[in-house]
């Protein structure tokens, strides 16, 4: 039993040596991982501009501040 523990013990000792010696080996976001970004980013742009949003987003806010301003004045 004693044997057991203390094989037990070296072996735990001797991977945790292991993994805290190791090099990491993942410092950051890849070159890939940046261009799946943008073709995300750019393909969420194309959609927004195919259904129009930003136009009707624009005429939304024309309309809300020409509201505005007969109010006031």
């Amino acid at each position: 039993m004693h044997y057991r523990l203390l094989s037990l013990q070296a072996r735990t000792r001797a991977m945790i040596t292991k993994h805290l010696t190791q090099p990491i080996q993942d410092k950051g976001a890849s070159i890939l991982e940046y261009a799946a970004v943008i073709v995300l980013v750019a393909g969420v742009a194309v959609a927004l501009l195919q259904l129009q949003v930003f136009d009707n987003l624009v005429n939304t806010l024309e309309q809300r501040v020409d509201e505005l301003l007969a109010e006031m004045g």
